[in-house]
């Protein structure tokens, strides 16, 4: 981590749907890791907004792999987890910042740190985490609307 604050993200975005996704991938990114709560929705949602899963196919649709990495335990089988997971892989319970569920993910979306961008709201647990292993981050301040 030579050279960068450990809590300080790479960028910020106020939601998913500003970040510039084209210029990531023209940048060699190719796959992005999302935390779930308070950032693709509200903490401890059951359900997925109608625009997350359309939104995430189209990040695939243009060649970028798509994986959730979420410390969340409970509700980790409900609906929205379930909905996730037919379509992407999910690490639950990943006790971020902890390096395992970051690789345990990259290893999933056959990536490396280097081609992956980690998304999410917390600085302690997804910035954290992803600066450790040179992963690009992106925090959001605000959940998806």
């Amino acid at each position: 981590m030579t050279g960068i604050r450990p809590l300080r993200p790479t960028e910020t975005a106020d939601t998913i749907f500003e970040i510039d996704f084209d210029r990531l991938y023209s940048k060699g990114r190719r796959a992005l890791l999302f935390d779930l709560d308070n950032t693709l929705g509200r903490r401890g949602m059951e359900h997925l907004d109608d625009r997350i899963l359309p939104f995430l196919l189209s990040l695939e649709e243009r060649g970028l792999r798509v994986g959730i990495l979420t410390n969340r335990r409970r509700n980790a089988e409900g609906p929205a987890m379930e909905a996730l997971r037919r379509h992407f892989p999910v690490i639950h319970g990943a006790r971020k910042p902890a390096r395992s569920g970051f690789l345990e993910l990259l290893g999933a979306l056959h990536a490396s740190p280097r081609e992956a961008v980690m998304i999410g709201d917390r600085r302690w647990t997804d910035i954290l985490g992803a600066n450790r292993l040179g992963i690009h981050s992106i925090r959001v301040r605000s959940r998806a609307r």
